[in-house]
């Protein structure tokens, strides 16, 4: 019996401690930037330029910017998932650029060459900053598109309940942080645990644009029933594009670019 307790004080112990390393060490798992820096090997050829914007605690952070090809077309203001930097979505865009479409690759803190930690609170500056940029420049928000992949559906939906777009694309969206960590972790009180929660879930109801939501059905990063318990809740107008074989990061090859366009097209009417 005495070595039974011994036993489960020891797994017990284990296990808290198990707790407390994911409590600390949790922004470490869910922002995985790589920090090279932007060379122009990433965008040459493409119009694009990089540009620097300032956040309003004072992060000078690069960014890559190139305007529409006139005044009937809008922008595309991207805020990418939690890996990598913005370089690696130059080709996931470029037939936008091709379309004549106004692109903006927003680049977060502690992201590509960037300065800063990021956060919950530091990305939805980094995203007011990156909005504050468009109006320096004279992008009305009638022309504006905002695109939220992944991670960053939590900027793009935060920022659209606060003003009107021409329409919000969200790409594998999630309900909050909190929820995706307690299906991966569900081991853990993971809901207790987030610290930056990104709770799409309780913003989407105000939210002022045309929606567009995509996922892929075999989504194993970001489960669909996410995606679709959003689109749920959205008000209206929205429209859905559930891909039975895609996964989380392979959307495009399944005709993607084509079904948006059709989607922006229909906006006009």
């Amino acid at each position: 019996m005495t070595n039974l307790k011994t036993i489960m004080i020891y797994a017990i112990g284990i296990y808290l401690l198990i707790i407390l390393t994911m409590f600390i060490f949790q922004r470490s798992l869910l922002y995985l930037p790589s920090k090279e820096s932007l060379d122009n090997s990433y965008y040459t050829k493409t119009g694009l330029k990089k540009i620097e914007m300032t956040t309003s605690d004072g992060l000078v952070l690069s960014s890559l910017f190139k305007k529409p090809s006139d005044d009937e077309k809008s922008i595309i203001v991207v805020f990418h998932g939690n890996a990598g930097h913005i370089g690696h979505r130059v080709e996931k865009f470029r037939p936008f650029l091709k379309e004549g479409y106004g692109l903006f690759l927003v680049e977060y803190r502690g992201y590509g060459e960037n300065s800063g930690k990021p956060s919950e609170s530091g990305l939805y500056k980094d995203g007011e900053a990156a909005l504050n940029f468009l109006y320096k420049q004279r992008i009305p928000q009638q022309k504006t598109i905002l695109y939220g992949e992944s991670l960053g559906c939590g900027l793009a939906v935060k920022l659209s309940t606060e003003i009107s777009f021409k329409a919000t694309i969200l790409e594998a969206p999630y309900t909050s942080i909190a929820d995706v960590a307690s299906r991966h972790y569900w081991y853990l009180p993971a809901k207790l645990l987030v610290l930056d929660r990104f709770d799409i879930f309780s913003m989407i109801k105000n939210i002022k644009s045309p929606l567009l939501v995509i996922h892929g059905e075999k989504d194993n990063v970001i489960d669909i029933n996410f995606g679709k318990k959003i689109f749920k809740a959205a008000p209206d107008p929205k429209q859905a594009i559930f891909v039975k074989n895609a996964g989380h990061n392979n959307l495009y090859e399944f005709n993607i670019y084509e079904k948006i366009k059709q989607f922006l097209k229909e906006l006009k009417k």
